[in-house]
C-alpha cells in the first residue's frame, strides 16, 4: 500500500542519508590535504603518472622501469582521475575514495536485503567510523578498490544462492575486476568463500552452484586480454616477478622487511575497528546461536581471510581489509543481540580498551616532543574523547542501555582530530623535509638531469620533484657514477652526509632525518 512505501522510504531515509554524509566526511575530507606517503602512496602515483605523460596503458613504469608488483586497473583508475583533476594528490586518492563510499552502500543495501534497516544501518557504521576505513579510503593504494571489487563478488554470490541465480555474473564480473586490481586473490577468495559456504550450507551437491558456463566467459573477457598482452609484451620476466615475486614470494617468505607472528592481525582488528570490535564476539556467538544464514556466510568469509593471512609470513594491516567488510555485519548483528550478559561484556572490553588507548595518547604527548613534533595539544583532545567513550561504556554496563548513537558521534570527533590534526602533522614529520627537498631539486636541476637518492627509496622524491633518480645503494656504486664530473643533487640519509661530502658534494641542508647535497 502507499502507506507501506511511504514508511520504507522514510526508513531508507532515515539511515541511508546519515550513511552517505559520515562516508563523504571520513574519505573525502580534506583529501589533498598532505603530501603522499611513502612508500606505498608515492610510487602508486608516480607509475601513474608516467602511464599519463608516456601513453604506455599496457605496462606500469616506475622511474622508468617496469613495475610488476600490482595489475592494470588502479593504474588506469589513478590516471584517469589525473585526466579530470589534474596530477595531484587529491586526485591520486579520489579512486579510493570513490570506491569506498561505492562500499559502504553496497554494505547497507545487501544487509538491507535480508535484515532490518537498523541492522543495515549498524553493519555500514560500524565500518565506516574506524581507523582502518580512514586509512584506505583516503590511500592511494589498492586495497580499499580491492576489498570493494571482492566484496561486491562475494555479495554476488551469496545473492545468487538466496535471491536471483541471475546474480551469479556479478559474482564471476567484480572478481574479475579484482583480479584487474590486486591479483590472483581476486579468484582465491571470492571462490574459496563460496565453496565453503556451499559446502557447509549444502554439501557437494551445491558446488555446482558455484560454476556458470557463461559467467566463466564473462571473467576471462574481462580479466585475460591484459594478462595475455603483459606476457607477449615482456614474456618470463612478468611471470617471475608478478606470479612468482609478488605472490607465491610474498606469502611463504619475507618481503621487505614485513613480516609478524601469527596473531599479528588480532591487534590490528582491535585497533583499526575501534571501539566496535567490542561487538565481535558477540556476533560471533550469534553464528552458532542462531544459524542465520547471513551471519554464518559473513563468518566464513571473515575467519576464511583471517586464518590464511595468519599463517602467511609476510604480513600488512591492508591484507585483513577484505575480511573487514564480512567483520561489519558479525559485528552489526552484535549490535543488536538480546542477552544482556553479552551486552555488558562488549560494553566492559570497550570501556577497558578506551581507557588504554586515552592513556597511551596522553603518555605520547611527552615522546612526540622529543622527537621534534611541537604540536602535541591534540593528543590531550583524543585522550578526552577517550574517556568520554570510557565513561559512557560503563554507564552502559550497569545501565544496560544501548547507546551506539552516542558513541558513533564520539567516534566522528575522534576522526575529525585525526584528519585535521594528526594526519597533518604526521605528514610534516614523516614527508616535510623530502617534500621541501624535492622542490629544490625541481628548481636546480635541468629537464635531463637525475637526483641520486643514497641508501634510501622514497618515490615521493620522484614524483614532486619531476625527475627521475638514480638509486644508488653503497659507496662503491656512488663512487662509480660520480667519475662523470657533471652536476648532481644528492638526497640521503643524516647519517650518510659524510660519505657523500668525501665525493665532492657540498651540504645543502639537513635535519635529524634527512640531507640534500650538492655537486656543481
Amino acid at each position: 500500500s502507499f502507506c507501506d512505501i511511504q514508511i520504507t522510504i522514510d526508513m531508507q531515509t532515515r539511515y541511508l542519508i546519515p550513511i552517505i554524509a559520515i562516508t563523504i566526511f571520513v574519505s573525502f575530507f580534506r583529501l589533498g590535504s598532505v603530501t603522499l606517503f611513502d612508500v606505498d602512496e608515492a610510487v602508486f602515483a608516480v607509475a601513474a603518472k608516467e602511464m599519463v605523460e608516456s601513453g604506455n596503458w599496457i605496462t606500469p613504469t616506475y622511474n622508468g622501469e617496469n613495475r610488476y608488483d600490482k595489475p592494470i586497473l588502479f593504474y588506469w583508475l589513478m590516471a584517469a582521475s589525473y585526466k579530470v583533476f589534474g596530477i595531484n594528490e587529491f586526485a591520486a586518492r579520489f579512486p579510493s575514495a570513490l570506491a569506498s563510499l561505492l562500499l559502504i552502500l553496497s554494505v547497507f543495501f545487501f544487509v538491507r536485503q535480508f535484515r532490518v534497516e537498523k541492522d543495515a544501518f549498524f553493519a555500514a557504521i560500524s565500518l565506516v567510523l574506524s581507523i582502518y576505513f580512514l586509512a584506505y579510503s583516503r590511500a592511494a593504494v589498492t586495497d580499499m578498490t580491492m576489498t570493494l571489487f571482492i566484496t561486491l563478488s562475494i555479495f554476488s554470490f551469496f545473492l545468487s544462492v538466496n535471491k536471483k541465480r541471475y546474480y551469479i555474473y556479478g559474482f564471476y564480473l567484480f572478481s574479475a575486476l579484482a583480479c584487474l586490481t590486486k591479483g590472483l586473490i581476486g579468484i582465491v577468495f571470492p571462490f574459496c568463500i563460496a565453496a565453503i559456504y556451499i559446502l557447509t550450507a549444502e554439501g557437494l551437491s551445491g558446488i555446482k552452484k558455484i560454476f556458470n558456463l557463461k559467467g566463466i566467459i564473462l571473467f576471462l573477457i574481462i580479466a585475460a586480454p591484459w594478462y595475455i598482452a603483459e606476457y607477449i609484451i615482456n614474456g618470463e620476466d612478468f611471470i617471475r616477478q608478478f606470479f612468482i615475486k609478488h605472490h607465491f614470494e610474498r606469502y611463504t617468505g619475507v618481503i621487505s622487511g614485513h613480516k609478524g607472528p601469527v596473531y599479528y592481525f588480532i591487534p590490528v582488528l582491535i585497533i583499526g575497528l575501534f571501539p566496535w570490535i567490542a561487538f565481535l564476539p558477540a556476533g560471533i556467538r550469534n553464528v552458532f546461536k542462531e544459524k542465520d544464514r547471513l551471519s554464518s556466510f559473513a563468518f566464513i568469509w571473515f575467519a576464511s581471510i583471517f586464518i590464511f593471512f595468519s599463517l602467511s609470513t609476510t604480513k600488512l594491516p591492508n591484507y585483513l581489509l577484505p575480511a573487514i567488510p564480512a567483520a561489519s555485519i558479525l559485528i552489526a548483528s552484535g549490535m543488536t543481540v538480546q542477552n544482556k550478559k553479552w551486552r555488558q561484556y562488549s560494553n566492559l572490553f570497550m570501556a577497558i580498551t578506551s581507557v588504554l588507548i586515552g592513556i597511551i595518547f596522553l603518555i605520547s604527548k611527552r615522546y612526540l616532543s622529543k622527537f621534534g613534533i611541537p604540536d602535541t595539544d591534540w593528543t590531550l583532545a583524543i585522550t578526552a574523547t577517550m574517556m568520554v567513550i570510557a565513561i559512557m561504556s560503563f554507564y552502559s554496563v550497569f545501565t544496560k542501555k544501548k547507546l551506539h548513537g552516542f558513541m558513533a558521534g564520539l567516534m566522528v570527533a575522534f576522526l575529525l582530530l585525526l584528519v585535521t590534526k594528526g594526519l597533518p602533522i604526521a605528514n610534516q614529520y614523516l614527508q616535510g623535509t623530502l617534500y621541501k627537498y624535492s622542490l629544490y631539486a625541481k628548481e636546480r636541476l635541468h629537464d635531463d638531469e637525475k637526483i641520486i637518492t643514497y641508501r634510501i627509496n622514497n618515490p615521493s622524491i620522484v614524483f614532486y620533484s619531476g625527475h627521475k633518480i638514480i638509486n644508488v645503494r653503497d659507496k662503491d656504486e656512488l663512487k662509480t657514477f660520480m667519475k662523470n664530473g657533471k652536476h648532481a643533487i644528492a638526497i640521503t640519509k643524516t647519517k650518510d652526509v659524510e660519505v657523500l661530502k668525501e665525493l665532492g658534494f657540498n651540504l645543502l641542508e639537513k635535519d635529524e632525518k634527512y640531507a640534500t647535497l650538492e655537486r656543481k
